[in-house]
C-alpha cells in the first residue's frame, strides 16, 4: 500500500490540484473585479456578478483542498497503528 503522504497518490494529486484551481480562481476572479470599471455605475451588474461567484468559488475550492490535505497529513502517520478490533494501540 502506498504512503498516504506520497505525491503521486491519486487522493493527494486531488487536493492539490482543487487547491490550485481555487487560487487562480480567487485570482482570476479579484483581478477581474479590481480592474473592471463600467461605463455606468452599476453595482451589480452581470460581468461583476460572474467574477464575484467565480472569486467566492475559489475561496471555497481552496479551502475544500486544504482541509483534504490536512485530514490526509492527520490520519496517515504510519508510526501508529490503530487496532480497531479492541480499541488500544
Amino acid at each position: 500500500m502506498k504512503h498516504l503522504q506520497d505525491l503521486t497518490t491519486p487522493v493527494n494529486k486531488f487536493a492539490n490540484t482543487t487547491k490550485l484551481i481555487g487560487i487562480f480562481m480567487m485570482l482570476g476572479g479579484g483581478i477581474a473585479l479590481i480592474s473592471y470599471s463600467p461605463g455606468q455605475v452599476e453595482v451589480w451588474d452581470l460581468f461583476r456578478g460572474t467574477m464575484l461567484h467565480l472569486a467566492i468559488a475559489g475561496a471555497i475550492c481552496t479551502f475544500l483542498g486544504e482541509m483534504l490535505w490536512k485530514i490526509l497529513i492527520k490520519n496517515s502517520d504510519v508510526t501508529k497503528r490503530q487496532f480497531y478490533f479492541y480499541d488500544e494501540e
